[in-house]
């Protein structure tokens, strides 16, 4: 093999791996603020399985079918305002579920102080990605 045909298929070899790692890294986005957060009552796999269920008055729900159950298409905005609770409705049922949205806000304000610059920019970035992490456990 020439030495110029193993460099190129070293180089291809190499990209492969690299996009292939982009991709797992990718998908872990929010994983460890689901992990944090959410898990012990949505199970670590976000099957609503999660180690106190038998102490909530309802089971979480499996978040793995949030897709399924929206006609193949994986639910951003609706998932997004559930976390936020954008609407004020309280549409998830009980209080049960804490207002993520909220307690982000007081940990940045409690962080970064009340006037920070882009405290919103960073509850988002928060929330976006356990939205991310979500659509990437969609069966």
């Amino acid at each position: 093999m020439k030495s110029s045909t193993r460099r190129t298929a070293f180089l291809l070899a190499l990209a492969c791996t690299v996009a292939g790692a982009a991709q797992a890294g990718e998908a872990r986005i929010g994983e460890a603020e689901f992990m944090k957060n959410c898990a012990v009552c949505h199970g670590t796999g976000g099957k609503g399985d999660g180690p106190i269920i038998d102490f909530l008055k309802q089971a979480p729900p499996d978040l793995t079918r949030l897709s399924r159950s929206n006609g193949g298409q994986f639910p951003m905005q609706r998932v997004y305002d559930t976390i936020v609770d954008a609407g004020r409705t309280r549409a998830h049922g009980t209080r049960e579920m804490p207002i993520w949205g909220d307690r982000y806000s007081e940990e940045v304000i409690a962080e970064y102080g009340p006037y920070a610059a882009g405290p919103k920019a960073t509850i988002r970035a928060r929330v976006l990605e356990l939205v991310f992490f979500l659509a990437n456990i969609q069966e």
